[in-house]
């Protein structure tokens, strides 16, 4: 039997919180978009109900003694008629986030310390075997919890065990990891996504070179009487915006192509939980948007070729700004040259003065140019072994980047092949420069590269886009 947080469709009864005496019947069904709830009300004209009420952002419901709560929900139609002397209304709602537990929710309650959840590949990243296979039986390991301190929260790596008593084929178990949090103070789910799951998400998306996503979310508060990583609260409620969130959809990633993971002695390099979550948190908070920008390209919905190549582009230079700030701010020298330059000016042309002035303003900030550079250097120039001449690469990017920043007509120099070629190489940059922060070898970074033939695959649509980049050198 299905649990109920893996259901579709919730047939009940649903009120509002500042209503909660009036009841009417609908249903809610949770699809492949956001969930629909459907209601039906029957009044005598003139009397109101529920159904004519203007605040919906929250509903509560019940649903064959489970506890139902939809946030931010608005209504997207409406169809009334007469029959007799009632009035029939049916309405449908679309929510952001349902929450299913055993009592629905206020707003104020809706913040939590604790919470659960998968996320897609980590079982092969992890790598640990949960079985021990012998020639009468098969063992299931307690693997030990790995975990690791980050700024207000504690993260922890779980093996965990399902097991399913039933006739022939129904009898069985199965066994995945889960990442368990336990944040120091309640946050909203907002909070919650943003702050702790979505940097695991990138880690795993850099760390395998596929769109990561949270699946089977589910929240709760911390009990203080127990110890939290034995124990998971009574009362708890699953996280629900659409059907895929309680399944991991696509095939499984092999082990052997990812960039890096753990208990691998074949395919290195390898690394240890505790260890790199903090580093990666740390340097997630510090690049933020440069890595929603990054990793929003591994998405399926990462938008229109000349958005994805702009995305990029602008992505490498919030790079190179993240990792150095001092350059935005005025050396002496910086000061001493404007002053300078304006006396002159406004001893001999007062009426350019102001408007020198504000040129000039920002002039000690670096150009695109030599932030690419500098990251080029970084990472040890390896993006010569993709893109051939790394100086012409380099400023290809930038042009386009300002063609389509600002209108100009210079990226319809440009045939569809070399734009996906810039882009890919650009994707494979950023993500190389990632992987230097978190502390990997030139040669590390170099394997990690060719995980799923990405380096080859990239070097191949720039030799056949920008052939001349790759011309041997003459010799003299």
């Amino acid at each position: 039997m299905k649990n109920e947080s893996e259901q579709s469709t919730y047939v009940g009864q649903w009120w509002l919180p500042q209503r909660p005496e009036q009841v009417i019947h609908g249903s809610l069904e949770i699809g492949l978009h956001h969930p629909e709830l459907s209601i039906y009300e029957s009044l005598p004209f003139g009397q109101e109900g529920i159904a004519r009420e203007p605040d919906y952002s929250i509903i509560h419901g019940r649903s064959m003694g489970v506890g139902v709560t939809l946030l931010d929900s608005h209504q997207v139609s409406e169809r009334s008629t007469q029959q007799g002397e009632n009035e029939e209304t049916y309405k449908v709602f679309v929510a952001n986030t349902v929450l299913i537990g055993d009592e629905p929710l206020n707003e104020e309650e809706c913040r939590f310390d604790r919470a659960h959840f998968r996320l897609f590949n980590l079982d092969q990243w992890s790598n640990r075997a949960v079985y021990k296979h012998s020639e009468s039986a098969i063992e299931v390991l307690d693997l030990p919890a790995l975990t690791a301190s980050i700024p207000g929260c504690e993260v922890s790596l779980q093996r965990s065990i399902i097991t399913n008593l039933g006739r022939l084929t129904d009898a069985g178990f199965t066994s995945h990891e889960v990442i368990e949090l336990k944040i120091e103070e309640r946050v909203t789910l907002e909070e919650l996504e943003h702050k702790f799951i979505r940097p695991l998400e990138q880690m795993l998306t850099l760390a395998t070179g596929k769109h990561c996503e949270a699946f089977s979310l589910a929240v709760g508060n911390y009990d203080k009487t127990k110890d939290w990583r034995d124990t998971w609260p009574i009362k708890s409620y699953s996280v629900r915006r659409k059907k895929t969130d309680q399944k991991q959809p696509g095939k499984p990633m092999i082990r052997e192509r990812m960039r890096f993971g753990m208990n691998s002695q074949y395919y290195p390099p390898n690394v240890e939980f505790g260890v790199l979550v903090p580093n990666w948190y740390e340097l997630q908070a510090k690049l933020s948007s440069a890595c929603d920008w990054v990793f929003s390209l591994h998405s399926e919905v990462g938008g229109y070729l000349q958005q994805q190549v702009f995305t990029i582009a602008s992505a490498i230079e919030a790079l190179h700004r993240g990792l150095n700030p001092d350059y935005e701010e005025k050396t002496d020298d910086d000061r001493a040259r404007n002053k300078a330059i304006l006396s002159v000016v406004k001893k001999e042309c007062p009426d350019h003065h102001q408007w020198l002035a504000d040129t000039i303003r920002f002039a000690h900030r670096k150009t695109y140019v030599f932030r690419g550079r500098e990251l080029l250097q970084y990472t040890d120039n390896l993006m010569a072994e993709i893109v051939g001449d790394q100086e012409k690469w380099l400023q290809e990017v930038r042009k386009i980047r300002d063609g389509i920043g600002h209108v100009l007509n210079s990226s319809d120099d440009y045939t569809v092949e070399q734009m996906v070629a810039l882009l890919r190489s650009a994707r494979l940059f950023a993500e190389l420069v990632l992987l230097r922060q978190l502390g990997f070898s030139t040669e590390e970074c170099r394997q990690a590269l060719r995980h799923n033939w990405e380096s080859e695959n990239a070097k191949h649509r720039m030799e056949n886009s920008f052939a001349e980049w790759f011309a041997a050198p003459e010799k003299g």
